[in-house]
């Protein structure tokens, strides 16, 4: 072997080496948890200056309008009145679907949770 050839053979090496310990140097990592959670929240109707509210239990991470799993209620902020689903939010809330800060208000007000 001849020293231009020598050094390529050493500078390979080295790198295998340096492979291999990277590889053994690998920490476990634990998965990635994705936690998925269903919010009850409003999506707006009506037109414009005059609101209408659809109560929905919806995936968190959808958008406001987005599709939802079910709809369960209405609530017309200009009449002050509201129709609710109270054994559909119940069983939703058991499940561990989260109420947004408005809609908790709406259902403490109408008594479907203290």
């Amino acid at each position: 072997m001849n020293a231009l050839s020598m050094k390529a053979h050493v500078a390979q090496t080295q790198s295998l080496q340096r492979v291999q310990g990277a590889a053994s140097r690998t920490v476990a990592r634990t998965p990635l948890v994705v936690e998925n959670r269903v919010a009850i929240r409003f999506t707006r109707m009506g037109r414009k200056k005059l609101p209408f509210y659809r109560i929905v239990a919806i995936d968190s991470r959808k958008r406001r309008d987005g599709a939802p799993l079910e709809y369960l209620g209405w609530y017309d902020p200009m009449k002050k009145e509201a129709n609710l689903n109270a054994p559909a939010i119940r069983k939703w809330l058991s499940d561990g679907a989260k109420p947004s800060e408005t809609v908790s208000g709406l259902l403490k007000k109408a008594m479907v949770i203290e």
